[in-house]
């Protein structure tokens, strides 16, 4: 008996001293931060995902070189000072625009990467395929871009947006047509065409839309859905013609709006007013090509941000001249502003986090608080509600001007401050040819 107590106090003293000796020990070091980014490179989508490109290797470059002066998440400093000083490093994988290769890719960044946070994958339908992998993994997913409301209503655990969503940004749309005839604007603008592409951010938009519209006082008399990837809209646009609405509320992506372009300048076909949804509106490269041919003048459409206005912020003009340096001299669209955004903020939770632990990125990423100081976009700052979604990401209109640059028209105190006529009604394609190019 007396031997058996003995060995069980042994016993006791050996697993007491195995807990405590756990209990003690540090942490393991960290000495990189891995992140997973899927984007679409090449396929329908690239010129999207070669921004989301640039915007990854501006925030590398931001949390990983010190740059004193600029104040924003993670701008002074090397590393993350929570992790000893450990830089970032995004995983950049091409899914080519398709999300069943987003899917494999994903897999594959947890599997055999290793990676610490998935962000991606710039648009809404590739994320809703990713999203499910990544909840099964238990690790964080951020897309900051993606504007589907649908992402952020499915209770999803491990899903973060700090842009905007659709019901806040077509929202914009609706209630500056709609208050528009009460400063200054047209009073028989009464009817509406809806023309989207049939994926999944189109579509979302296309439900907002069909809903406010009434609303507003609008009457939808054609309601007209394309297959992504279209190479001719011919037919769809005789169909506009012929619905003769006062206003085309048009989503599509960059590549099919360059083919409705065509077809529409083709039939003489040009509405009153077109107003649209991200898409090639929020594609810088789209816009800066528009120039050659005064394309996109008169053009107006939802954004997250007052970027005419934005542009006079010094973070803005300190972290454009860093996002040039990796775009060939391009600035940064708001497309890029809103990714920007949302990685700083990516690399500000984990830096809080002092861990990458999935659970310790969870509960800074809940704690956040960050006000509109930190940023170099007009949101009121990044805080969260309970489906993860930011409460503070605003919505805007713009619109393209003859200088092919976007102004700032609503909402009222802002147009105030940007001072910009509006172009009504848009620009008939004579009139696109003969005006001064602002390229040339």
């Amino acid at each position: 008996m007396r031997r058996l107590l003995v060995a069980m106090l042994a016993l006791v003293s050996v697993v007491s001293g195995a807990l405590i000796g756990h209990r003690v020990a540090p942490a393991a070091s960290v000495s990189e931060v891995l992140i997973g980014s899927v984007l679409p490179l090449t396929g329908n989508f690239a010129s999207l995902g070669q921004q989301y490109l640039w915007a990854a290797q501006t925030a590398e470059d931001i949390v990983n070189t010190d740059y004193a002066d600029l104040q924003v998440p993670l701008g002074p400093g090397k590393g993350f000072p929570g992790l000893g000083g450990a830089p970032i490093k995004f995983i950049v994988r091409d899914d080519q625009s398709r999300g069943d290769q987003a899917r494999t890719i994903v897999e594959q960044l947890i599997s055999v990467n290793k990676v610490h946070w998935i962000n991606g994958e710039g648009t809404s339908g590739s994320t809703s395929i990713i999203q499910p992998v990544v909840e099964s993994a238990g690790i964080p997913l951020s897309c900051h871009p993606c504007a589907s409301p649908t992402l952020t209503e499915k209770g999803m655990k491990w899903f973060w947006r700090t842009g905007p969503h659709d019901k806040v940004m077509v929202a914009s749309v609706f209630s500056f047509l709609k208050e528009w005839r009460e400063h200054g604007g047209p009073s028989d603008v009464k009817t509406v065409a809806l023309f989207t592409c049939d994926n999944l951010f189109c579509q979302d938009n296309r439900k907002v839309a069909a809903d406010l519209a009434p609303k507003a006082g609008f009457q939808v008399v054609l309601d007209l859905t394309t297959k992504t990837g279209a190479t001719t809209l011919a037919s769809e646009v005789q169909r506009l013609q012929a619905a003769n609405a006062d206003v085309l509320f048009l989503v599509q992506y960059t590549a099919e709006t360059t083919v409705f372009q065509n077809d529409a300048k083709r039939a003489g076909f040009t509405p009153k007013v077109i107003a649209t949804s991200n898409g090639a509106y929020s594609d810088e490269t789209w816009l800066q090509a528009q120039k050659k041919t005064n394309g996109g003048s008169g053009w107006l459409g939802r954004d997250p941000t007052a970027i005419d206005l934005t542009h006079q912020r010094t973070s803005w003009k300190k972290v454009n001249e860093i996002y040039k340096k990796y775009s060939r001299g391009q600035n940064m669209g708001e497309l890029a502003m809103r990714e920007i955004t949302g990685l700083l903020w990516m690399a500000d939770v984990i830096n809080r986090a002092r861990s990458v632990e999935p659970a310790a990125l969870a509960r800074a990423a809940r704690e956040t608080n960050m006000g509109p100081e930190q940023l170099i976009i007009d949101y009121k700052g990044i805080k969260f509600d309970d489906h993860q979604q930011n409460t503070l990401a605003t919505g805007v209109v713009t619109q393209i001007g003859w200088d092919g640059e976007k102004h700032t028209l609503w909402p009222w105190d802002l147009a105030s401050k940007a001072g910009f006529k509006p172009i009504f009604p848009n620009p008939g394609w004579q009139e696109r040819d003969s005006t001064p190019k602002p390229a040339s």
